[in-house]
């Protein structure tokens, strides 16, 4: 883990920098999947199948059947923790939810904004190191509540061809019934450009690895993505009165994701940096050796604990940052609350660990990384809505104005929009 004294704004803008990679070999890659699915459908589909799948399962039986969820067997007590889960999400997502709004002017004209759902959503659910049922929920919630008719899942099969049980009762419980054995870039151009198998979405949402990233990056235009994730973050604020044993653990919960991932500690107490550190080392060897492994490299090649003046300046580097999710530890959290410009979720006080967060206390755990925080929010209801605007002018507001509206035309040098208006005014 680096270690900061009192750092300038540019100090740590140059180690963000350093985390950046280079991804254009791989880009020229995914740019060759991508275009070759969207040029040959299930032919190209079928050779990146089986050139990266770990079970290359063949192009006609990607879709799984009803036989393959009724015979899906989870552990004890999943089942009820899941139904809990999707509940307390739903909860919060139902706050969210949008109405047509529509207004009369004084002079009879009416305008309005028309709420409606996008058609078909496509979700990216990982697997590989861990078994994201959890990302599943998050993006097929608020889907559901927008009204999203259409919903597909698609994610990577296992060493013996099939999707991991606990995605699929995940599904069942949400109602998914359009569910594809297929993972990688290839999944993503299927989805955008459809194939004889997989029919196209208008939209891709849901986390994966950089091929992934990358595709929906390429995509977008064509389809409307969540946005392009990177590794998993968090940064914790912390001050004397925080607990060193609790940071650690919620500095490893995201190391643990990948050796990529950024765990960051900006403390005003040289006690309480040096105490995590410790606790960092100590905890590490209470994990599983898979697990250990990767956090360790996270932390040691990504990790941060940085030792600032203030609280104040502790804000303002964390507004640098814009972190993914980022804990609050002080004294009195919330008056650091207005001071917070850049975050993808905020978890308050020393109770809230972030992993309540991803496993649905309510706020949705899809959420803007690497610096993306700065202009965009996590996944939400109003990612699945489209707001069709619309107007019907009065007679009385034609007359008004409507010399005015040509004049403005022409100032913008568009000598038929003008006219357009001044045949109508012509009618009245």
């Amino acid at each position: 883990m680096k270690i900061l004294s009192f750092p300038s704004n540019e100090d740590v803008l140059t180690i963000l920098k350093e985390r950046e990679e280079n991804f254009f070999d791989i880009q020229v890659k995914v740019s060759e999947i991508v275009n070759s699915v969207r040029e040959d459908g299930n032919r190209a589909l079928k050779k990146w199948i089986e050139m990266f799948e770990k079970f290359p399962v063949p192009v006609d039986d990607l879709r799984v059947n009803e036989k393959e969820f009724s015979i899906v067997k989870v552990p004890d007590g999943f089942e009820d923790y899941l139904r809990n889960f999707i509940k307390r999400v739903k909860e919060f997502h139902e706050l969210q939810a949008e109405k047509n709004k529509f207004l009369f002017n004084e002079n009879g004209s009416f305008m309005g904004i028309k709420i409606q759902p996008i058609e078909s959503v496509g979700i990216y659910v990982p697997s590989g190191k861990a078994t994201y049922f959890s990302s599943l929920v998050m993006c097929a919630v608020p889907a559901i509540i927008a009204g999203v008719e259409r919903i597909v899942v698609v994610s990577p099969p296992d060493n013996n061809g099939n999707i991991s049980p606990l995605i699929l009762k995940a599904c069942s419980e949400l109602g998914i019934k359009e569910v594809y054995k297929v993972g990688g870039a290839h999944s993503i151009a299927a989805l955008a450009y459809g194939t004889e198998t997989i029919k196209k979405v208008d939209k891709i949402v849901g986390p994966g690895n950089i091929y992934v990233a990358l595709a929906k990056k390429l995509v977008f235009g064509d389809c409307g993505i969540d946005s392009v994730a990177g590794p998993s973050e968090v940064t914790v604020i912390a001050d004397e009165t925080s607990n060193p044993e609790y940071i650690a653990a919620d500095l490893l919960s995201q190391a643990e994701h990948d050796e990529k991932a950024m765990s960051v500690l900006i403390t005003t107490s040289k006690k309480v940096l040096d105490s995590v550190s410790n606790e960092i080392e100590r905890q590490l060897n209470e994990l599983p050796s898979e697990n250990r492994k990767t956090a360790e490299a996270s932390i040691g090649e990504c990790g941060m604990a940085i030792l600032v003046e203030n609280l104040d300046r502790a804000v303002e580097i964390s507004n640098i940052i814009a972190p993914e999710h980022l804990e609050i530890v002080t004294d009195r959290p919330f008056e650091l609350l207005p001071k917070i410009k850049s975050a993808g979720s905020v978890f308050i006080g020393n109770l809230t660990s972030e992993p309540i967060g991803d496993y649905g206390i309510g706020p949705n755990h899809v959420l803007p990384t690497s610096g993306s925080a700065r202009f965009s929010s996590g996944l939400s209801v109003s990612d699945f809505l489209k707001k069709i605007f619309l107007t019907a002018v009065s007679e009385k507001d034609l007359k008004l104005i409507g010399m005015e509206l040509a004049s403005l035309a022409r100032f913008e040098g568009l000598e038929a929009h003008a006219k357009a208006v001044e045949k109508r005014l012509g009618g009245v």
